[in-house]
């Protein structure tokens, strides 16, 4: 009699929780596509570059570029030409290998799969699918952890409402993101690892998971390596084995395919460049403006950063946190807490550390800090707030929720709001696209003060390369020495 009151408690437990996540569906479905657009936003670099890549091995196939993110046009006149030059092949053709290509190609299949348009609105659908994942995958991990279904919902709500989720699942389809959702999942089956070690299918598709999100996100690689010393430390030597070798799997096909393109040397030249660059900021104003700026600059890229997690759902964190400080006790030897802190905070804090300067810049790069915040608050929830509380006390914390949500939604609101602007860029870019020969090479002359990301966006829209120049006066003394060359160029005099 006792284990079937266990069963039907439990069944109403899920019951709850799938009537939840039904509402919230709902909910998102109503909220998210008021944001989706065809046309790509100019500001939007990585639904830029990702449609440049689909685009071209849409053209030509995705084998004939390597199955890897190629950023650049293959008219004549674009060979060996971009704006941000990354790695060159034989043929003229620039790739961007910041990341590994998985997400590109598992997005790809599913744009071949159902027949999608290759535009803005088809990778903002896609988005939302891994939105969902990631949600469904947020609430399996929190009922692993936590006993209370209000401890499941508040996390959950923390989580899908939060800015930088909402953003992300919206406006960047790119490795951060979809390498979110791997992480996710890889933890769903890592605690029913843990709580079922006997299970064999949770094990399998544990290390399909990893090594598919190995082949994603380089975060992975900090993952794998918390991974092997932990088995280590366990006397489990053949899982240890099994994980590093998944772990030189995935990087040997990645060193291959990369270095494919254009050479070992290039590639590595790439990726350490890239990561020089990044970190260059903060030396750039070092030279330029001392040290102390260097200092100022650095403090409020960090303190920007971290308002970026608190903003919205997120200040609940802090909320939260700050009544129980003094009750250590409740992190004390607890399981759940020592897993949020060794598999979720660890990796993401290391990993954040050793691309700082991506993570300081970028404003995506903090959204693995809300999974952090998520698991943080719904923990102090399940173990001390709602314990006899009375019902004006529960009522308040529902007020808070709700107007936390409210402030994310407004936050929302405001991204990529539509900029006149980019109708210049438009005009400018037909320019390009209907005047010049496929043999020409375009150019660009910006005006002063213009941010080079806008360059970007007039490429994908003119499907041609721009070789560009600060001023007038470079672009004369570069056709000076190449007269022979034909080209046409446009000069950007409008101010915003």
């Amino acid at each position: 009699m006792k284990n079937l009151k266990i069963i039907i408690k439990k069944n109403k437990g899920f019951l709850l929780l799938t009537c939840f996540f039904i509402f919230l569906v709902f909910i998102l479905l109503f909220i998210t596509p008021s944001h989706w657009t065809k046309k790509t936003d100019y500001r939007n670099i990585a639904h830029i570059f990702t449609s440049i890549t689909f685009e071209q091995w849409d053209n030509e196939g995705a084998k004939n570029y390597y199955f890897a993110p190629v950023i650049s046009y293959d008219n004549p006149g674009d060979k060996f030409v971009d704006i941000y030059p990354r790695v060159f092949d034989s043929r003229g053709n620039n790739y961007y290998l910041s990341h590994p290509s998985g997400s590109f190609l598992l997005s790809y299949s599913v744009l071949k799969l159902f027949n999608f348009p290759i535009n803005n609105l088809s990778l903002q659908k896609i988005l939302f699918v891994y939105f969902i994942l990631s949600i469904i995958g947020v609430m399996i991990l929190l009922s692993l952890l936590f006993q209370k279904n209000i401890s499941i919902i508040i996390g959950t709500l923390i989580y899908a409402f939060h800015p930088l989720i909402l953003f992300s699942f919206t406006y960047y389809h790119f490795a951060e993101t979809i390498g979110l959702v791997f992480f996710i999942w890889v933890l769903v089956f890592h605690m029913l690892i843990i709580k079922f070690p006997e299970n064999k299918l949770y094990f399998i598709l544990h290390k399909i998971l990893f090594f598919c999100y190995l082949l994603i996100d380089w975060m992975a690689l900090i993952y794998a390596v918390f991974y092997i010393f932990y088995n280590i430390k366990k006397k489990n030597k053949k899982e240890a084995i099994l994980v590093s070798n998944l772990t030189i799997i995935a990087y040997l096909m990645i060193v291959i395919q990369y270095s494919s393109i254009g050479g070992l040397q290039p590639f590595i030249n790439s990726i350490w460049i890239r990561y020089i660059d990044r970190a260059g900021i903060f030396s750039t104003i070092l030279n330029v403006d001392g040290l102390w700026a260097a200092i100022k600059e650095f403090f409020r890229l960090f303190f920007k950063s971290i308002w970026n997690v608190l903003e919205g759902t997120g200040i609940l964190f802090t909320l939260i946190i700050l009544p129980v400080l003094n009750k250590a006790k409740i992190f004390k030897n607890d399981t759940s807490w020592q897993f949020i802190i060794k598999w979720v905070f660890l990796p993401i804090l290391i990993f954040s550390i050793i691309v700082f300067s991506a993570v300081l810049t970028h404003y995506i790069y903090m959204a693995k800090f809300v999974l952090f915040i998520t698991l943080t608050t719904a923990f102090v929830c399940d173990k001390y707030l709602f314990i006899n509380n009375k019902k004006w006390i529960n009522l308040s914390y529902t007020i808070i929720l709700l107007t936390t949500m409210l402030w994310s939604l407004h936050k929302y609101s405001a991204f990529y709001k539509y900029d006149a602007y980019q109708e210049n860029l438009d005009k400018q870019a037909n320019i390009l696209k209907t005047g010049a020969n496929p043999t020409d090479i375009c150019i660009y002359i910006l005006a002063d003060n213009q941010n080079i990301n806008e360059l970007v966006y007039v490429t994908y829209t003119a499907k041609r390369n721009l070789l560009f120049f600060r001023n007038i006066s470079d672009f004369n003394k570069w056709y000076e020495n190449n007269t022979d060359i034909d080209c046409l160029y446009i000069f950007n005099n409008t101010k915003k």
